[in-house]
């Protein structure tokens, strides 16, 4: 009689220390595979990244990771460069695609859309007006700021020397002001 074959696999025999058979299989609990299944992926994964144990693979790594990170940073830059510039892909694009379907469309009728003359007239009185008072409101701010700063300035008489201004402000007043001035 022949006995059945169990497995259809061929063992062999491989000398390992204990503690690393241990650890070993407790890894490969986690994958629930046979240990064969996971040390076989795992000599895979490391001959596809062309990773040796005991060469200088983790250099590779580093430097493959620090291309990665300066790609990153590049492709920040150029996000932070439109949101800068204010440049608007998503209106160039549908620009483009309005165009595209005009050309293909020739039977689009053109409206010309006028307003009458009076109506463009008082909008534009109204823009000039509103304009107008907005400047104004700005420059009595200004006033007031500058009246507030030079209410903080006095006149310092030195016993010897010549009299000079002294600016009476805190730092916080100080920066604020600086801020103000860099904004505008």
């Amino acid at each position: 009689m022949e006995k059945k074959q169990k497995n259809k696999y061929e063992y062999s025999a491989i000398s390992i220390k204990a503690d690393v058979a241990v650890r070993f299989r407790s890894y490969s609990k986690q994958f629930s595979k046979s240990n064969s299944e996971v040390l076989h992926r795992m000599i895979h994964f490391l001959s596809w990244n062309g990773l040796d144990p005991f060469k200088h693979s983790i250099d590779k790594l580093i430097k493959e990771q620090e291309k990665t990170l300066k790609q990153i940073e590049y492709l920040i830059s150029i996000i932070k460069n439109i949101e800068k510039l204010h440049i608007k892909p998503t209106h160039e694009m549908v620009k483009i695609l309005f165009e595209a379907y005009c050309k293909s469309n020739k039977t689009i009728k053109k409206e010309k859309a006028f307003l009458p003359r009076p109506i463009i007239e008082e909008a534009r009185d109204n823009y000039s007006r509103l304009k107008n008072e907005r400047l104004e409101r700005e420059f009595l701010a200004y006033i007031k700021e500058c009246n507030k700063l030079l209410e903080k300035i006095e006149v310092t008489e030195p016993t010897f020397g010549k009299p000079y201004l002294k600016v009476n402000l805190s730092q916080g007043e100080y920066e604020q002001l600086r801020r103000q001035l860099n904004k505008n």
